[in-house]
């Protein structure tokens, strides 16, 4: 009997076709991408709030965005809408551009 998940999951991919193993890469390189992304617009987020020398509230009454949610896009446990990181740029008098 597997001891951990990382134990059932490895004996699980012994059996994985060479194709599979391929999806299962691609697909965590995206996932591991887009986890950096989300951390790095929290990051981004909460530097640009502390600049302006606002709590998560202040913001929150600015941008109408839940204090919840901009504790969780803060911290990189959030999928922001580009609506909602929009409404938060301009309530920090920031322009916001992807790249």
């Amino acid at each position: 009997m597997a001891r951990s998940f990382a134990d059932l999951a490895s004996r699980a991919k012994e059996s994985w076709s060479g194709d599979a193993h391929q999806v299962n890469e691609a697909a965590s390189k995206v996932f591991k991408a887009e986890v950096s992304a989300q951390e790095a617009l929290g990051a981004d987020l909460a530097d640009a709030r502390h600049g302006r020398n606002i709590t998560q509230k202040v913001l929150s009454d600015l941008s109408g965005v839940p204090q919840s949610e901009i504790s969780r896009i803060e911290s990189g446990r959030a999928n922001p809408t580009i609506e909602t990181v929009a409404r938060l740029a301009a309530a920090l008098d920031k322009k916001l551009v992807l790249q």
